[in-house]
């Protein structure tokens, strides 16, 4: 077994199969203020519910309904988000000239499959320093941050979740190597 920093492990299986694990990146500090934002957020969208009931002014009732979608929504995000942080696993197997990755949670997610024949520019994401998107996808909150990408019949396809960028070149020039 190989490691890449403290999050990737690689494995050499028989028949030439290939085995990588990236393990989501967890900070118990973190972790603890995303468990707490969320308990914040879930009772703030409850008050507000039960007050809807309450309410006589149709405009006032319209806003609420609004503000409990847009409350959903993110209610949705933040839950995504410290799933992933406590349970979240990307699983890339190269085996029998495909490529199988597999973005899992809880030990639940669905494999993608892609030829290698029709994969093409494996190549690290471009970072922009300066972007505004670049540092939200960084942020702990976020369930993104892709590393490495391919294209795939004209599909720009993702992977590598906010791993470091010295990590994604060693990553990279293994799956380079391993594809050819």
């Amino acid at each position: 077994m190989q490691y890449i920093g403290d999050r990737i492990s690689i494995k050499e299986l028989d028949g030439g199969e290939l085995s990588i694990v990236i393990v989501a990146f967890k900070n118990k500090t973190k972790n603890l203020f995303l468990f707490l934002w969320f308990f914040a957020w879930t009772i703030s969208g409850i008050i507000v519910f039960t007050q809807y009931f309450s309410l006589t002014d149709e405009n006032t009732k319209i806003a609420i309904i609004v503000w409990l979608g847009f409350w959903a929504y993110f209610e949705y995000k933040i839950f995504k988000a410290i799933m992933w942080r406590y349970y979240g696993v990307e699983k890339i197997k190269l085996r029998d000239n495909k490529l199988q990755y597999k973005k899992e949670v809880a030990g639940k997610g669905k494999i993608k499959s892609f030829d290698f024949d029709f994969i093409k520019d494996l190549k690290l994401v471009p970072k922009k320093e300066d972007s505004f998107f670049e540092t939200v996808n960084n942020s702990y909150w976020s369930v993104v941050g892709e590393k490495i990408s391919f294209d795939y019949y004209g599909k720009e396809i993702k992977f590598a979740m906010q791993i470091t960028e010295k990590e994604a070149e060693e990553l990279l020039k293994i799956l380079k190597r391993k594809l050819k």
